[in-house]
């Protein structure tokens, strides 16, 4: 419960902060990546009609080149569960990073992050991503 409160908590930081800048931006130490294109994902509840292949990118102490990479590469894990809204711990990221993920409709990664420690600390060695429309 406490991964899913963090990782919600870093997904509506992303957000928030990539509303507010353009991509390269920095705010607070944040770099908003871009976007990046990766496995399809179908938005959880919506009836198939919000999707995408399309996901933005955060990263904060880690670069974007980076941060991208293993966005590409961890869009098409297969989680454990498909709980729309609950996290599931991902393998696969950089070595010492913890990772988790949020599922799309099927069961995909629609959102992740990943991070340096546990998700119940704060890192200043992070980076996220998640599902863009469009």
């Amino acid at each position: 419960m406490k991964a899913l409160l963090v990782v919600l908590c870093i997904t509506i930081s992303a957000a928030v902060a990539s509303s507010a800048l353009a991509a390269g931006d920095r705010a607070e130490g944040i770099s908003i990546c871009g976007n990046v294109v990766g496995a399809k994902w179908v938005f959880p509840k919506t009836g198939g009609k919000i999707t995408g292949n399309k996901y933005g990118v955060t990263a904060n102490g880690v670069s974007c080149a980076i941060a991208k990479q293993y966005a590409i590469k961890l869009s098409s894990t297969k989680l454990a569960g498909n709980v729309p809204g609950h996290s599931y711990p991902i393998t696969g990221g950089p070595k010492g990073y913890t990772c988790y993920a949020n599922p799309d409709a099927n069961g995909k990664l629609l959102a992740g992050t990943c991070q340096i420690g546990p998700l119940t600390a704060v890192s200043h060695h992070a980076f996220s991503w998640g599902g863009r429309p469009g």
